[in-house]
């Protein structure tokens, strides 16, 4: 029987955010944030065995530099003509870039360079159409060689935007468990029979929070390709955040996967994109 009660997200049993958001990355932790209650101890090691690493994503509002790391703003550009088009030749919107060598590492994932994330420009956040994330390995600091004004800042609906403030990104790395709204979720605490103890467990295992690495939190079903293993790692989920403004839909967030082993080979070509609200 599946309790999970997607359209509902609840508050995580202990709060993950941070009060302090103003330094590029907080101290790296060597356990998780949450503890599991004595009495679900005899689920400890089957919850261990799935811990990964992870890097929340913490926004201040700021006007950014070109190679920073940013939500919205204006991405890293030597040229107009790099900015990238959707199938119909139309601008694509900007969410999110990240400088790999300010975050924490994770495993597979470059150490340097910068990722664009970009989705088709529309009212319905580029939904089930293509999305295009961009690798940029070598980088100049010299805003002399780059673009300072969005280029399609015009096209651009305030109205539209999932956010409403142009943020720096920062980083906190952490460790995660499964996550409650992964299916095998419910292969896990296969063993608890009792409502209110699988209620309290889904909360626990929460994963909201806009991050990088660990486990997406899927507001609706879970994306196929990711289940399946086709697109394992979670590149990028972007959650609903006050300090910025930002939400897709009604409670919603968006997530970008990828193979292991395009991971590897920063091969960005073949990323599934998605999102969901409640």
């Amino acid at each position: 029987m599946s309790l999970h009660f997607r359209n509902e997200r609840p508050e995580p049993v202990q709060s993950r955010k941070c009060l302090l958001c103003t330094i590029v990355f907080c101290k790296e932790r060597m356990s998780p944030v949450f503890s599991l209650p004595d009495k679900f101890s005899y689920l400890k090691d089957k919850i261990e065995a799935t811990y990964r690493p992870t890097n929340i994503l913490r926004y201040t509002p700021a006007q950014t530099k070109p190679w920073e790391s940013k939500l919205g703003g204006v991405p890293y550009l030597t040229s107009i003509d790099n900015y990238p088009k959707d199938a119909d030749g139309e601008p694509m919107m900007f969410l999110a870039q990240i400088d790999l060598s300010e975050m924490p590492p994770l495993p597979h994932f470059p150490e340097k360079g910068l990722l664009q994330f970009y989705i088709v420009n529309d009212e319905d956040y580029g939904y089930d159409l293509p999305c295009r994330v961009v690798y940029i390995e070598h980088f100049s600091t010299n805003e002399e060689e780059l673009l300072t004004e969005h280029p399609y800042s015009e096209d651009m609906d305030e109205d539209v935007l999932p956010y409403e403030k142009e943020c720096r990104i920062h980083f906190e790395q952490d460790i995660m468990p499964i996550s409650s709204t992964n299916d095998s979720f419910d292969e896990l605490i296969g063993d608890v029979t009792d409502k209110n103890d699988r209620e309290e467990l889904y909360s626990l295992l929460y994963s909201a929070e806009s991050r990088m690495g660990g486990y997406p939190d899927f507001v609706q079903n879970p994306v196929e390709s990711y289940e399946s293993g086709e697109k394992g790692v979670l590149l990028l989920q972007l959650d609903c955040d006050d300090e910025a403004g930002l939400m897709f839909g009604d409670s919603g967030n968006c997530q970008f996967f990828i193979s292991e082993e395009d991971l590897k080979q920063k091969d960005f070509s073949d990323v599934c994109y998605d999102w969901a609200c409640c």
